[in-house]
């Protein structure tokens, strides 16, 4: 089933019509919005868009899958096993399997970026 998520937001607030963000377990000022996904009948990737507060981090942490990422707004900082980098609208970040990374937002306003995994 194909479908269309209306962007309704602005710079400043991502949002979809259709599309429920939920705050991340465990991560206060953390939000994932899935996009494209099971709900969408989609068996062979995920599509979400996260959003961090100032200050806020995702979870540090490792999969067994890929990640395509691309920084949206805000500025961050992404680390991938020991490495850190900065990272600003635009950039595309590809976390390998099993790295451990992690995203931080160090601006003074919300980090968003894109995120394509597999289920």
């Amino acid at each position: 089933m194909s479908i269309v998520h209306k962007f309704k937001g602005n710079s400043n607030n991502f949002s979809w019509e259709g599309v429920t963000p939920v705050s991340y377990p465990g991560k206060e000022g953390v939000f994932k919005h899935v996009l494209i996904g099971a709900a969408e009948g989609a068996p062979h990737y995920i599509i979400r868009y996260f959003r961090l507060e100032p200050g806020c981090s995702s979870n540090y942490e490792s999969h067994e899958k890929d990640h395509g990422v691309v920084i949206m707004h805000g500025k961050g900082k992404v680390q991938l096993n020991e490495s850190f980098f900065e990272v600003e609208p635009y950039d595309a970040v590809y976390v390998s399997s099993n790295d451990i990374h992690q995203f931080t937002n160090i601006g003074d306003e919300p980090f968003g970026f894109l995120c394509v995994i597999i289920p």
